[in-house]
């Protein structure tokens, strides 16, 4: 059991990312602890149709309800993420994309909860009809209106207070330079939309095209690998024909029987090719505890 605990504490307390570039501890809060506490919120004065309910029961309701929403959220923004980076979206602006285009399969996935909930518990009291099926606009909008609300400003704290990284989006370090003494600095980051101007993580070749990894986002870009590493100078390292990393991004290396892939802060796996080896193990890039 001791054993257990010590395992816990060290998962909870671990910093690198396990998950969509989260922590566990990350993954957590976002995932269980943000929309158990909303549904608590909610179930303890038993709000709504819980409102003749035992407690326990509008509480069981309500944070079902808030996970059924936050999930529909969650994997709609996720999906829509990558799009809406390189389009040189802000954070703000994506979350509001997801959590609107989410809303009309979390509609349907509230609407079962509740028919599968009153199917489980047939002798709680019916205070009001259940919802049906088809789409009427002014309940949906009153139904969604605080999630319209609610999830681009609890992300946003924990992005901009919490340092979070946010689907993809990650927030910038104290020491991150201001887009205009990076654009100075790097020419090719003038290629690269101003919300997405963050200090340079990895760059990795795609054809004739540069996919350009910083801790606001990432986005592809017309430019050629050489010219851009040529331009960073010894503020990271080529580990592949494809790929350049930064010094201070990698947080674990993982190894296989034949390979070496370094493990990004931000979630990037990048691999290590056979003839850049010896010298990003001279570079130390290879000495951090594998996984």
């Amino acid at each position: 059991m001791a054993g257990y605990r010590v395992f816990i504490r060290s998962r909870w307390l671990a910093k690198e990312p396990l998950l969509f570039g989260l922590s566990f501890k990350q993954l957590c809060v976002h995932f269980i602890g943000i929309p158990v506490f909303l549904g608590f919120v909610a179930g303890w004065p038993q709000a709504g149709r819980t409102v003749a309910w035992p407690k326990e029961h509008a509480v069981l309701f309500w944070v079902g309800l808030s996970m059924c929403g936050w999930w529909a959220n969650d994997m709609v923004t996720r999906a829509l993420s990558g799009w809406l980076r390189e389009l040189g979206i802000p954070l703000r602006g994506t979350l509001m994309v997801g959590v609107v285009v989410a809303s009309l399969p979390s509609d349907g996935a509230l609407k079962l909860w509740v028919h599968a909930y009153l199917a489980m518990f047939p002798d709680l009291p019916m205070t009001r009809p259940l919802p049906q099926i088809h789409l009427e606009p002014v309940l949906f909008l009153k139904t969604h209106i605080y999630g319209f609300i609610e999830w681009p400003l609890i992300n946003l704290v924990l992005f901009h207070l919490w340092k979070m990284p946010c689907f993809g989006y990650l927030p910038p370090k104290e020491n991150d330079q201001p887009p205009e003494s990076t654009k100075a600095v790097l020419p090719f980051m003038s290629k690269v939309p101003i919300s997405l101007q963050g200090e340079v993580i990895a760059l990795a070749a795609e054809q004739h095209y540069l996919r350009v990894y910083t801790s606001l986002g990432e986005a592809l870009i017309l430019y050629r690998l050489s010219d851009a590493m040529r331009e960073l100078g010894a503020r990271g390292m080529q580990v592949h024909r494809s790929y350049w990393v930064s010094s201070g991004a990698v947080v674990k290396v993982l190894r296989s029987s034949a390979s070496q892939i370094l493990l990004l802060y931000n979630g990037l796996e990048v691999p290590v090719s056979r003839s850049f080896r010896k010298i990003v193990e001279q570079a130390s890039y290879l000495q951090l505890a594998p996984a």
